[in-house]
Order: structure tokens, then sequence, then C-alpha cells
């Protein structure tokens, strides 16, 4: 990272996320990836992240996306809260002096609680997107698990030992439930996922290799995961690369009508640029 490849972000050459097609706004999402967490567990985010999380945003939470069902409300504002915890450091890059002394008067005209809230986005970030991407692979396994862990139909993944670890309906002790980060990643990546999201999901896991060669990738998110849970560690900067997953995932359930939903979203944010007021459950444009 310096001056020599800051001239290869996306929005310093006119890229545009609500022009991308499907197939070029998940290549944004891994490539971005690659640049937002590098080895030693160290986060770059650029603005190129903020209009990704907040198109994205967008597209799966506005009000004309209708993906979440109402029975899926805690889902949908879990998926809200995490996203805004992404871009909650995000602001408009001031064109003068001027701009930039207005913006830090209303940072600092904010409440004490708020304001300090706000500087430690990051960790709430980091500790949300783990039970978000749980939430988000059982509802692309719905055939296989449901939202509570019960498992519905039969699967089997491998453990760390490469033995095969079996689920089942009603099974005896643990068989019948399932709530291990680990096996969720790997039951979705085996069974549900189409071709094309199991190779961009390779493509991440190809990332997380280059963190930590040491052990399968998904082993390695589950590690984080207890981690946070146990509260023997807290990496601030992996939320944004959690997110990102969770994201892909979800953007493969509108990969068949993307362009109408793509237009449809947009003209809905044209429409909310026009009001006085910025609606609360507006994402795009990012400022």
């Amino acid at each position: 990272m310096g001056a020599n490849t800051e001239r290869f972000r996306l929005l310093a050459n006119g890229v545009v996320f609500h022009e991308l097609s499907h197939e070029q706004l998940c290549a944004a999402l891994i490539g971005l990836t690659r640049v937002l967490l590098r080895p030693g567990l160290n986060t770059i985010v650029n603005e190129d992240h903020f209009a990704l999380w907040s198109w994205c945003g967008e597209l799966l939470l506005s009000p004309v996306s209708q993906i979440f069902a109402v029975t899926q409300f805690e889902i949908r504002s879990l998926y809200e809260t995490v996203i805004r915890s992404a871009l909650a450091h995000c602001r408009k890059p001031p064109a003068t002096k001027e701009e930039r002394h207005t913006q830090n008067r209303i940072e600092e005209s904010q409440p004490h609680h708020a304001k300090q809230l706000v500087r430690e986005s990051s960790l709430v970030l980091a500790y949300l997107g783990f039970p978000l991407l749980e939430a988000i692979l059982k509802r692309a396994s719905a055939n296989y698990v449901a939202f509570d862990g019960q498992v519905i139909s039969t699967f089997s993944v491998s453990n760390k030992q490469g033995n095969p670890r079996r689920y089942a309906p009603n099974g005896a002790s643990r068989s019948g439930q399932c709530s291990s980060l680990r096996d969720l990643l790997f039951l979705h990546r085996s069974a549900v996922a189409v071709p094309r999201l199991k190779a961009r999901i390779d493509r991440f896991r190809l990332h997380l290799t280059s963190l930590d060669g040491t052990q399968d990738p998904f082993d390695l998110l589950y590690g984080w995961r207890n981690q946070s849970l146990h509260g023997s560690t807290n990496s601030q900067t992996i939320g944004g690369s959690v997110l990102n997953l969770s994201l892909l995932i979800s953007l493969f359930e509108i990969e068949h009508n993307f362009e109408q939903h793509r237009l449809q979203t947009l003209d809905h944010c044209r429409w909310v640029e026009q009001s006085q007021h910025r609606r609360p459950d507006s994402f795009y444009p990012p400022y």
C-alpha cells in the first residue's frame, strides 16, 4: 500500500457501484476484501469500501428489496446494524478547509456517548458480524438447518481430522442440532452454494489462507468467532471481511433478477434524493 497502489482505487478510476452487474459487484466484493484485511490482521478501509457497503445495503435492505420476510425482522435489523457500523466513519471528503472545519464541528457537537460509540464502531462490527454470518448461512441452508439450529435434513461435514461428522433430524445428543459456524460454512459451500458462488467463496478462502496458512480458512473464521464470543480477544479489524462474506452470499439470492432489482433500487434512491431529509432506512449514496 502506498502512492503507487492508490492509483488503482475503484472510485478514482471512474467505477460507479450502482452501475455494476451482478458479476462485477461480486468481483468488487472479493477484490476489496483482499485490500481490506492484510497480513497481521491490519485493516485499511477506503472510500471504495464505504461505497460498496452502502450500495449493497441499499440493494438488500431498502424498502423496495423485499428480500427478508416479516418473520425475519430480527435478521434484517441485525444486517442493518452491522452495515451501519461499517459505515459509521463514512463522511464526504471535504473539498475545502471550511468544509473540513464544518464536519469537525458537527462531530464534536454529538452527544458524548454517541461520539464514543462511533469511535468504537469497528468493535461493534467485529462482534455482530459473526451472528449475522451465521444467520445468513442458516437462511441460505434452510433445507438443512432451521434458524434455531434444528437439523431438517441429514448432512455430513468433515471435522478437523478429516473424519465425517453426521447431522440428522431428531438425532441423539448434538447430531440433531447444528449451531457451529464452521460446520455451517462447510455445509453451505459443499451442498448449497451454486458453482458460481462456490468459486467466489473459494477466492475468499484463498485470501484468508494468505493471512494464516496453518489451518483451513473456515477453521480460521470459526476460531475468530470463538475468541470473540468468549472474550479472549477482540479483533476489531476482521468485521468488514466477515460482513463481505455475508454480502456475497446474500447477493446470490437476487442473481437471477439482479438487473431489474438494481434498476428498482436505483429509482428508489433517486426518489429519496429529491426529498429534503434523508430517510432513516437509506444506505446509498454513502454520504
